[in-house]
């Protein structure tokens, strides 16, 4: 009789822990896809933006090549800030006695347009969307070591620096 009053609170108890684990997996599960569904919505954020970058870059190499015709009519003035270091140099007198200043060569420009984990859409200094993501080379920064989000942005990692 003990035995057997023994045996019914066993089974009480294993059939508690089943229904405890199935709702757990259900939970885990249930959780599981909502972080998928997440990551779906992300990606397809990103691969939007990335559209839009690509159509606004196809938009303006279309629209350049209507502006360099019109130029050639009527040449513009030439703008102050858009000096190449060669030219500063010729505006400049520089003692023919003094060492040449070595300065490295400025990176180029990129701005992080969207992320997602290890990938980012980062535009480069001509305007063009550039996917990396870790172990992609970037010219002026080297390999792109990671890519993190910070608050509700993205930071692109490289071998030289921090790109957001």
């Amino acid at each position: 009789m003990e035995m057997s009053r023994k045996l019914t609170e066993m089974t009480n108890r294993i059939d508690t822990l089943e229904q405890k684990l199935d709702a757990g997996q259900h939970a885990q599960h249930d959780q599981l896809v909502s972080g998928l569904g997440t990551l779906g919505g992300r990606l397809d954020e990103l691969r939007h933006r990335e559209d839009t970058l690509e159509a606004s870059q196809n938009a303006h190499v279309v629209a350049a090549p209507a502006a360099t015709t019109s130029a050639s009519a009527t040449p513009a003035p030439p703008r102050n800030s858009a000096h190449k270091s060669g030219d500063v140099a010729a505006t400049h007198h520089i003692p023919s006695d003094a060492p040449p200043a070595e300065h490295p060569a400025p990176r180029p420009h990129y701005t992080v347009q969207a992320g997602a984990p290890d990938i980012a859409i980062l535009e480069n200094p001509q305007g063009q969307p550039v996917r990396v993501q870790p172990g992609s080379v970037l010219d002026g920064w080297g390999s792109v070591t990671a890519i993190t989000q910070s608050g509700s942005s993205w930071v692109v990692h490289t071998e030289h620096g921090i790109i957001r």
